[in-house]
């Protein structure tokens, strides 16, 4: 993958709102997929799985499972 094609995905993840609000929810610790859907009650969960998936592609998000959670990691 070339470096445009990273800038790509990084630029096409900053530029959706929920995004950036997901990526500053993340900033302080990790979060489960659920309590972040409760960040947004105006999405529903699919959706908001399709913008961590954006953002994992770009990564910015590391999602790691434990049991029947999963954790969204800010990629530092």
């Amino acid at each position: 993958m070339s470096i445009s094609d990273v800038h790509d995905r990084v630029f096409k993840a900053l530029s959706s709102a929920v995004r950036r609000q997901i990526l500053d929810d993340l900033r302080d610790q990790p979060l489960t997929t659920g309590t972040l859907c409760t960040h947004f009650a105006d999405l529903d969960r699919c959706t908001v799985m399709q913008h961590l998936k954006v953002l994992e592609e770009a990564d910015l998000v590391i999602a790691v499972k434990r049991g029947r959670e999963r954790w969204n990691h800010l990629n530092r």
